[in-house]
């Protein structure tokens, strides 16, 4: 039996071997098979994907920015631009040669020893270089391995904080917020390029491998309606008038009512918001709607300014029972005086002679209620209500400025149809869009809205509004050298839940310069006045002292040689070379200042001229200069521009009531 078993179990064994054998083989042989058909399933029917996930893991795709276009002012002043800046880091293991690479980082980027001992030091794997670098510095770093660097492109604005709420601003992560930024931003961005960084099989940069580079297309560049010089002056003036008179804010707008433009808007809100309300928030502008009704009555022949009315002495209960009352108690008044001394009553009494349709229909067509279209965002239409939607007492409100809201733009571009003989300009913000070599791309011409009333009725009005400057409401608006068309107007304002506060107004001053051939419209708007409040009081004053620094400004929007035919009969035109009204200067910009003081004749016979110390000037601006020295009783010659380097005679000089003192501008 052993035998036999043994026997059985030897014959058996080479089977056993060729079967596991056969295993074997089978198994490499089907190995092989999976391997090759994987290798044919990557290489033959996946081939393209795997290849991308290759490119895509050896090479990244990093964004090129295009530069933002500029925004200037009409003259080409930068208003906001963008500066071009390199962040730089380092990948300390990257770098082939590390002494190099220290030496380089110290002497292209001015580091410190041991700023470049940190970002050279192995043991780091990346390392962010504080600050930001110039293109020239960044040029100086190129093709050395394990320096990176990002281009950026940050926004600036050259002139600080004045106009800013014109212009907006662009957040850090390049969205624009707000005024032109984001109204021109289609424009002003541009399309981002990219370019390509090959990375080795470690995943390291490879700065000497360049791969095809789409460019970045820079952003076109907008040139601006604003007088940068105007919106100085207004802002600093509408800055003073909220200090002076401890309002919470208000707001300044100037414009050309020829064409509409927009030479300068400022406006300020309680907690430095600096957003331009005066387009964006209406509200009830009382008085300073009177011209605008009156005109509406002239058009129509249901008035003449000769017509009386009586005024009921300050007090009348309207029939519908509603008590209506004057500032200023009369008895029978003109219309024209009506007019001048803002009497709520009068024009109560003449709201009976427009249809409802015909009233609504000329607060229509001077522009209130609609948006302007002036190119900022978030424009308010303001509130002007249809007369199906009228109360009983809505006519006698309107014509007196309530129970509608308007925006300073539109009541500006209202005084603008008034001064510009009747015709309503659409307002121009925006002048052109140029590309970067220069060529414009579009341009914003003067477009006239309509015609709203004919100019026989602008120019009966005119008169009236120059004396409501120089005998009514306006007078501290007034200038001895030149007339001002305007009105002022003080209106109460509403308060959570729609009612009005006790001693909460805004105080108004719409108006035109010079009145008989007007170049500018000046509207002036203050919110919360302390103290005194009227538009007279307030407003005002800030009117007049803006056009005097724009008159004693070197430069400015105003046609110098347009004002001598419109100065006030026996107030003449100062200039350098004489006392007398003389001929504008020649083309070549000779110096000439204006008188800007009330002046008093001197009494025959009257003894010496006073005398006074010229104060130091050196260090202001030219225009606060030129004020300082009108305030004397002086007279300015200018010579440059900027702020004073000296004057002549010196500071300290004796010098007499009349004198023309020269102001040396630090810029020729």
């Amino acid at each position: 039996m052993p035998r036999e078993s043994s026997f059985r179990a030897r014959s058996e064994r080479p089977d056993f071997l060729v079967v596991r054998r056969r295993i074997l083989v089978s198994s490499i042989f089907a190995a092989a098979l999976l391997v090759l058909g994987r290798a044919f399933q990557l290489q033959a029917l996946e081939g393209d994907r795997w290849q991308a996930v290759a490119d895509d893991q050896q090479q990244s795709r990093v964004p090129v920015p295009a530069r933002r276009g500029g925004i200037f002012d009409r003259d080409g002043v930068p208003l906001a631009l963008s500066y071009e800046s390199f962040r730089v880091a380092v990948a300390p293991r990257e770098l082939d040669d590390p002494a190099a690479a220290a030496r380089t980082l110290r002497d292209a980027l001015g580091l410190s020893p041991a700023a470049v001992r940190r970002a050279t030091d192995r043991r780091r794997r990346w390392v962010v270089l504080p600050g930001r670098f110039t293109a020239e510095q960044h040029n100086r770093l190129e093709g050395i391995r394990g320096i990176h660097s990002e281009r950026r492109l940050e926004r600036f604005y050259p002139q600080g904080d004045v106009g800013r709420e014109v212009l907006g601003f662009v957040s850090n992560d390049g969205r624009a917020l707000g005024g032109v930024e984001q109204e021109m931003d289609a424009v002003l961005r541009g399309a981002d390029g990219f370019s390509v960084l090959r990375r080795d099989a470690h995943g390291r940069a490879e700065p000497t491998v360049s791969l095809p580079v789409a460019p970045p297309r820079d952003g076109a560049d907008v040139y601006l309606s604003i007088d940068f010089d105007l919106q100085e002056i207004a802002d600093g003036a509408l800055r003073e008038a909220i200090r002076s008179t401890g309002s919470d804010g208000g707001d300044m707008l100037i414009a050309d009512p020829r064409t509409g433009e927009i030479l300068a808007a400022v406006s300020r809100r309680p907690g430095g918001v600096r957003t331009l309300s005066g387009v964006t928030e209406p509200y009830e502008p009382g008085s300073v709607i009177k011209p605008l009704f009156v005109a509406s009555l002239l058009s129509q022949g249901r008035v003449s300014l000769d017509e009386t009315v009586f005024a009921e002495n300050g007090s009348w209960t309207d029939p519908n029972g509603r008590l209506i009352n004057d500032t200023h108690p009369s008895g029978v008044l003109t219309v024209r005086d009506g007019l001048r001394d803002s009497s709520n009553i009068v024009m109560a009494k003449l709201s009976t002679r427009l249809r409802p349709a015909e009233q609504y229909g000329y607060l229509r067509d001077f522009g209130l209620g609609s948006p302007t279209g002036v190119e900022y965002p978030s424009e308010a239409g303001g509130r002007l209500r249809r007369p199906d939607g009228w109360s009983r007492f809505s006519s006698a409100s309107l014509a007196i400025g309530y129970e509608v809201a308007a925006t300073p733009l539109q009541l500006t571009m209202a005084y603008g149809a008034l001064a510009n003989g009747g015709t309503l300009m659409e307002p121009r913000l925006v002048r052109e869009v140029r590309a970067t070599g220069g060529e414009t791309l579009r341009r914003w011409d003067p477009r006239v809205v309509r015609r709203v009333v004919p100019r026989k009725v602008t120019d009966q009005l005119r008169d009236v509004l120059i004396s409501v400057v120089d005998d009514g409401t306006g007078k501290r608006a007034a200038l001895s050298t030149f007339d001002v068309a305007g009105k002022t107007g003080t209106a109460r304002l509403t308060g959570r839940g729609g009612r009005y506060e006790a001693g909460s107004y805004a105080a108004t001053f719409a108006g035109y310069f010079p009145a008989r051939d007007p170049q500018l419209v000046l509207y002036v708007k203050l919110d919360h006045p302390q103290g005194a409040y009227t538009g007279g009081a307030t407003a005002a004053p800030v009117t007049r002292e803006t056009l005097q620094a724009i008159l004693a400004a070197r430069t400015s929007a105003v046609d110098r040689a347009g004002l001598v035919a419109n100065r006030h009969a026996g107030a003449p035109l100062r200039t350098a070379a004489a006392d007398d009204a003389t001929p504008p200067p020649d083309a070549d910009g000779g110096p000439y200042v204006f008188d800007l003081r009330e002046r008093v004749a001197p009494a025959p016979g009257s003894g010496p001229r006073s005398r006074v110390a010229l104060p130091a000037l050196a260090g202001l601006p030219l225009r606060d200069a030129a004020r300082r020295v009108h305030a004397l009783g002086l007279h300015a010659r200018v010579q440059g521009r900027g702020r004073i380097a000296a004057t002549q005679p010196a500071a300290g000089a004796t010098v007499a009531a009349g004198d023309t003192i020269t102001l040396v501008g630090r810029d020729p």
